[in-house]
């Protein structure tokens, strides 16, 4: 009993939630959801506001309304700017609205797999990997292009990437992925997939098993054939052709 009264309470609090991303990400008035959801504008405004919880039936009702609409890739399509085949998507990943609705997408495509750790490079995957690690209840763990100061061990490895090519060292300090791990790799944007190689390697080093990989915008598909020998769960939201730019690999 206990559980399904909080189930129903997790669900009012949820289409509260997609209503105030809806007006925010997609700049949507009160009578166009009112129109969406058949719903009066005034509750509307009652419930976005905190003044009012819609009941479990309604809730459940804008849930399933709103989640086509909101659907991570094509919120992304509609706010992500291509210009003379250059990707800009930096603002994306700093808004809280849309990391909300990847944390969701996260928890709906990774949840059953007892994962552990999300383990990312710095520094644009990290707000992205914060929010997937809160979603999953799991620990978060960081590689970056130089040894923190404190610690005294650490997995490393190198790759080459950039244009003119260049060697870059990932180093992941050993107290934070161990023997057993389940991790979810995830990664901003990716063209040539050798971050993401690189990030497994570590894995391999602390005999941690990558069991999914999460990638926001993905570059073409010629970088999946370096994963074929990875038996993890693969979730893309959302492919652009290899012909754009980025400045991540």
């Amino acid at each position: 009993m206990q559980k399904s009264r909080l189930s129903k309470v997790a669900a009012q609090f949820e289409a509260v939630e997609l209503l105030n991303i809806a007006r925010s990400l997609l700049k949507l008035s009160y009578r166009e959801l009112s129109e969406i959801l058949n719903l009066p504008e005034s509750v509307l405004c009652r419930y976005t506001n905190g003044e009012l919880l819609p009941s479990p039936e309604t809730a459940v009702n804008i849930v399933n309304k709103l989640e086509n609409l909101l659907s991570l890739d094509v919120v992304l399509k509609r706010l992500i700017k291509v210009r003379e085949g250059y990707i800009n998507f930096t603002h994306i990943v700093t808004q809280s609205d849309l990391l909300k609705l990847y944390a969701r997408r996260v928890r709906n495509m990774f949840q059953e797999l007892g994962i552990t750790k999300v383990l990312t490079a710095a520094t644009d995957g990290i707000p992205l990997a914060v929010s997937a690690a809160i979603s999953l209840g799991a620990e978060l763990a960081v590689a970056k292009q130089y040894k923190d100061l404190f610690e005294d061990s650490f997995y490393e490895t190198t790759y080459i990437a950039g244009d003119p090519p260049r060697k870059v060292t990932l180093y992941l300090p050993k107290s934070m992925l161990s023997k057993g791990d389940r991790v979810l790799i995830v990664d901003d944007i990716v063209r040539t997939g050798r971050t993401i190689q690189s990030l497994i390697d570590i894995c391999r080093q602390a005999e941690a098993q990558v069991v999914g990989i999460s990638v926001l915008i993905a570059l073409g598909t010629e970088w999946l054939n370096k994963l074929r020998d990875v038996d993890a769960k693969i979730d893309v939201v959302l492919y652009l052709p290899s012909t754009c730019s980025s400045q991540t690999s």
